[in-house]
């Protein structure tokens, strides 16, 4: 099986990848870790805000809003 390394900010809206690596300020990551989002979880797109607006994504059992910056620094694993 063939797995393709994408930004989360490039997933489609409703698809699912689980969290290759996240990189970006060491504050960024380490923000990402406490809240449990953390590699080999996965991760869904919910809902994407337009023109340039957050990007709404559901891990465990919450969800979060992430600029589209932030969404960038983070690289899912899509099968």
């Amino acid at each position: 099986m063939q797995t393709l390394n994408v930004k989360l900010q490039d997933l489609a809206e409703g698809a699912s990848g689980k969290i290759r690596f996240i990189a970006g300020p060491p504050w960024f990551r380490q923000r990402m870790y406490e809240l449990g989002l953390l590699p080999g979880v996965q991760v869904k797109l919910v809902k994407r805000a337009p023109l340039g607006g957050p990007i709404v994504v559901e891990f465990l059992t919450q969800r979060l809003a992430l600029s589209p910056k932030e969404a960038n620094w983070i690289h899912v694993d899509v099968v």
